[in-house]
C-alpha cells in the first residue's frame, strides 16, 4: 500500500518538475505556453486519484463529506482535469508544429537570399568572398552567359560618342 503512494508521489513530483522546467523556459519557447496548463491540469487531476486510492490520507475528515461524496467529487475533477489537461496538451502539440512550420519557412525565406552589393552586382559567398554574379548563376547550371550593355548604360557609359560616330 506505501508503495503505490511513494510510486504516485513520485510521479506528483515529477509533474511538478516539468512544470518548473517549462516554466523556466517559458519565455524562450513561445510555442510551449499551451503545456503550462496542461502540466498544472494533469497535476490536480493526479493529486485526486492519489486522494482516492490512499484511503489512509483521511481526505473526507479535512474537507467534511462523507467517504462516498468525497469520492465522487474527486473522481469528477480527476476525470475533467484529465481530459481538459490532455485537450492542452493536444493543443500544444499542435502549437509546437506550427511554429516549427512557420520557423523552417523563415530560415528557407533567409537561405534563398542572395546578398549582392549594390554597385558592382557581384555577390558574397558564404565564406565572406565577393564573386561575380556570372559564377552564381553558372553554378546553378543555368544557361550560358553572354554579355551585352544596354541602352541605358551605353548611354551612361560613352554618352554621345556613339551618335556622333553613326552620324
Amino acid at each position: 500500500m506505501y508503495t503505490i503512494f511513494i510510486i504516485d508521489f513520485v510521479s506528483f513530483l515529477l509533474l511538478g518538475a516539468a512544470f518548473y522546467l517549462l516554466w523556466r523556459e517559458r519565455a524562450r519557447f513561445y510555442s510551449l505556453k499551451p503545456l503550462l496548463p496542461a502540466i498544472v491540469f494533469l497535476s490536480v487531476g493526479h493529486a485526486c486519484d492519489m486522494l482516492l486510492e490512499h484511503p489512509n490520507l483521511q481526505a473526507e475528515a479535512i474537507i467534511g463529506l462523507s467517504r462516498g461524496s468525497l469520492e465522487q467529487l474527486f473522481a469528477t475533477i480527476s476525470n475533467i482535469t484529465d481530459v481538459v489537461g490532455i485537450a492542452f496538451l493536444i493543443y500544444g502539440f499542435i502549437s509546437i508544429i506550427k511554429h516549427e512550420r512557420v520557423e523552417e519557412k523563415h530560415i528557407q525565406d533567409l537561405e534563398r537570399m542572395l546578398p549582392l552589393c549594390a554597385s558592382c552586382k557581384k555577390y558574397r559567398t558564404e565564406d565572406g568572398k565577393w564573386m561575380p554574379i556570372e559564377n552564381y548563376l553558372l553554378g546553378l547550371g543555368g544557361a550560358r552567359l553572354t554579355h551585352g550593355i544596354c541602352p541605358e548604360c551605353t548611354t551612361k557609359l560613352y554618352g554621345d560618342i556613339l551618335d556622333r560616330k553613326s552620324g
